[in-house]
């Protein structure tokens, strides 16, 4: 396995990845409503493209395939994802290594995160801590997670 920048041509399977990750994993601790609102069937590609490219976005691939993706905005860790079949494998830990270690050299102090209920134990184990426990109003349905964040 090896990591890499984000190209455009990722697009189309960090989405796959990203729907398919919420719908598996995170769907263990959020209601099927919650997971179809979080990870719709329509995902508008052209403002996601804009975002990673627009972020320091790095992907994980094994075998010529995507297995995860992290992106960070500023001091602000947007959104950290892994295969469910590649879930437990350090695949999340490689990737924050090295966010954490760019954020650094930036001249960052800390990174903070929205943190769901499935990621809070990961970033414990990180060394980030919970500043706010939060409910986020999305079309009507409420989403608990976790404002966290880890001085570098």
């Amino acid at each position: 396995m090896y990591i890499r920048n984000y190209q455009k041509n990722d697009l189309k399977s960090i989405i796959f990845l990203f729907r398919e990750t919420v719908h598996s994993i995170n769907s263990k601790d959020y209601t099927q409503e919650q997971v179809k609102i979080w990870a719709p069937e329509n995902i508008d590609e052209k403002s996601w493209h804009l975002s990673l490219l627009s972020h320091y976005t790095l992907v994980a691939i094994d075998k010529e395939k995507i297995v995860g993706f992290v992106d960070l905005d500023e001091n602000y860790v947007d959104r950290l994802y892994v295969a469910k079949d590649y879930q437990r494998q350090k695949i999340a830990t490689r990737l924050m290594d090295k966010i954490e270690n760019y954020a650094k050299k930036q001249g960052q102090i800390s990174l903070y995160s929205h943190v769901s209920i499935t990621a809070k134990k990961f970033f414990l184990d990180r060394g980030y801590i919970v500043n706010k426990e939060q409910y986020v109003e999305k079309q009507n349905i409420l989403f608990k997670n976790y404002i966290m964040e880890k001085f570098l």
